[in-house]
């Protein structure tokens, strides 16, 4: 699909977000999509395995693994063809309304093109207006930190299933995840001429990073070895731009990695804390609960949440 062509939609009063329901699709071969239209509701799906077509008014577009597809409010959508491999998804109906006048008011998306989404994103006085309470989204996108957003996914399931009589909690993280992915598209969709060399040195030690997840040798002074450059001065660039040191982010994306785990598998603790770079047990306890504020073995009793549609 041509860029110039792609919908993108400008979601206000994000923090006023609430969604009525969310699972986890897990889907058999021969699975489509149904045919229908959400009046109030936009659906936000995030791919987690295999793959889709989905029409929505008329666009075809596919959901992914480590993508996401926004399905908007008043839009006709419906499955272009049936699933010839299990696939599975994250999914959340999702609007923002606010009390004006004792009557609750829905905001729904509106729809921008490319070149005011990269007007809004480039000019600085554009985006404090446009996006003082807001996000725009595409209507799909690669997630850039995949794990980041499926951690926050599984934590939105499991305070769905376990909340009482208050989803604050809930509708707290549908929130994060849609400012998480409005921050995302932001920062891809800045023009090229404003990235500074730090910026560019950030996105080569972040792509090391992820290269480098599992090695326990990972560090600034390892990284700046790989790049031929000064620890100190790679270390403040990379906080500059990313206003955490780059030890914190590597064991941030190492728990993260870990949750992703501890979730999914049945590996055991040694294993995991292995597979994700941690130089032993005892450093991946401490690390995960300093970043987590629960123990492994706690997340995953407590990651055994419901909300999982199997056709």
């Amino acid at each position: 699909m041509e860029s110039d062509f792609l919908p993108y939609y400008h979601f206000r009063h994000v923090d006023s977000t609430r969604s009525p329901v969310c699972g986890l699709a897990m889907l058999n071969p021969g699975w489509t999509h149904m045919r229908r239209c959400l009046e109030m509701e936009s659906v936000l799906l995030i791919g987690k395995h295999g793959h889709a077509s989905i029409e929505d008014n008329g666009i075809p577009f596919e959901i992914s693994e480590g993508h996401m597809l926004l399905l908007p409010a008043g839009h006709i959508h419906r499955g272009l063809e049936r699933a010839e491999k299990p696939l599975s998804y994250w999914w959340f109906h999702f609007y923002q309304a606010v009390e004006l006048d004792d009557e609750l008011r829905i905001f729904h998306p509106k729809r921008i093109y490319d070149d005011e989404a990269g007007l809004t994103l480039s000019s600085k006085i554009c985006r404090s207006e446009m996006l003082k309470n807001g996000i725009i989204l595409p209507q799909t996108m690669e997630i850039q930190n995949f794990g980041q957003i499926g951690n926050l996914c599984g934590e939105a399931l499991q305070a769905f299933a376990s909340a009482s009589d208050s989803l604050l909690s809930y509708n707290n993280l549908v929130e994060k995840i849609l400012l998480e992915l409005g921050k995302q598209f932001e920062e891809k969709a800045l023009p090229a001429h404003t990235e500074g060399k730090s910026n560019s040195l950030v996105k080569k030690i972040l792509e090391l990073i992820e290269e480098e997840l599992s090695n326990p040798n990972a560090s600034v002074k390892y990284f700046a070895g790989a790049l031929d450059l000064n620890p100190d001065y790679l270390g403040r660039c990379f906080k500059e731009v990313m206003k955490i040191p780059v030890g914190q982010y590597i064991a941030r994306r190492r728990v993260e990695l870990a949750c992703s785990r501890l979730r999914e598998t049945n590996s055991r603790m040694e294993e995991i804390a292995q597979e994700c770079g941690f130089g032993s047990r005892r450093q991946f306890f401490e690390v995960f609960r300093q970043v987590t504020g629960k123990t492994p073995a706690s997340y995953r009793a407590d990651s055994a949440y419901i909300g999982i549609n199997s056709l």
